[in-house]
């Protein structure tokens, strides 16, 4: 059986519309979905959600084997299961790729906008007529936004399936090691800690130099030359706590 192809679904969707004499516009109005939504099936560019597909098919005047195909079924044609069930599958798994690739653009541009913060803090920084070290706070600023960039561009969005079936403690990928006695990694956690150590790097690559500049100018640099080392030492142990957390619940 031949995978599930976007572009395969979408050029018999265009095909069974024009059959119909229907615009995007119109098609999209009878599954209460968008005339661009539409546009994106049949370019290929997405797939619709598993509860359209009856929808599609019944407006289409086609079976949901039919349309996962992306072929008419010659008439009296044997279907086996596990091939409608193969299709099935599949389809999930392209909404599922579908959902990760927009989660991946939103971190990315939260990224950036992160990265445009911290710009702005360190220029901040730089023009304050204080003498002090401003090293330390860009020290780890950017060693956070490498952390939250590596998870949010680069970290797999799911893990290998021995992963599901044994106990992992461990991660490895590239120059990333992940060891936490006690917890177990898996696809069911995985995206959990992924989404906690994105938003918990990040964070704390905006809000340390943040506190940085009010703790200076509200009160005195004695005050941040004090607590800078505690503070650093409660961010980074709540991400380790926050993992353990997560990744118990979701275990």
């Amino acid at each position: 059986m031949e995978p599930i192809s976007n572009e395969k679904f979408g050029r018999f969707v265009s095909e069974l519309r024009k059959e119909k004499n229907l615009t995007q516009k119109e098609l999209a109005e009878q599954l209460y979905v968008t005339d661009k939504t539409v546009s994106k099936w049949e370019r290929g560019l997405s797939m619709p959600n598993v509860a359209l597909l009856i929808p599609i098919a019944e407006v289409l005047n086609v079976t949901v084997t039919e349309l996962l195909r992306g072929e008419r079924i010659i008439k009296d044609e044997r279907i086996a299961v596990s091939e409608v069930e193969g299709l099935v599958v599949g389809s999930l798994d392209l909404k599922l790729q579908d959902t990760l690739r927009q989660q991946k653009r939103n971190w990315a541009l939260a990224f950036l906008i992160c990265c445009l913060l911290v710009v702005g803090e360190a220029v901040l920084l730089f023009m304050s007529d204080l003498t002090f070290d401003r090293k330390d706070v860009l020290a780890v600023t950017g060693l956070m936004l490498v952390f939250g960039g590596w998870f949010c561009f680069f970290a797999k969005d799911l893990l290998p399936r021995y992963y599901d079936g044994n106990k992992v403690n461990y991660y490895t990928q590239g120059i990333v090691r992940m060891h936490l006695p006690g917890l177990s990694f898996n696809n069911s956690n995985w995206s959990c800690i992924c989404r906690l150590l994105k938003t918990g790097t990040l964070s704390i690559a905006v809000l340390y130099p943040l506190i940085c500049l009010i703790i200076i100018h509200v009160f005195d640099l004695t005050l941040w030359n004090q607590i800078k080392g505690p503070l650093i030492w409660c961010g980074l142990g709540s991400l380790v706590i926050g993992t353990y957390i997560v990744g118990k619940k979701y275990e």
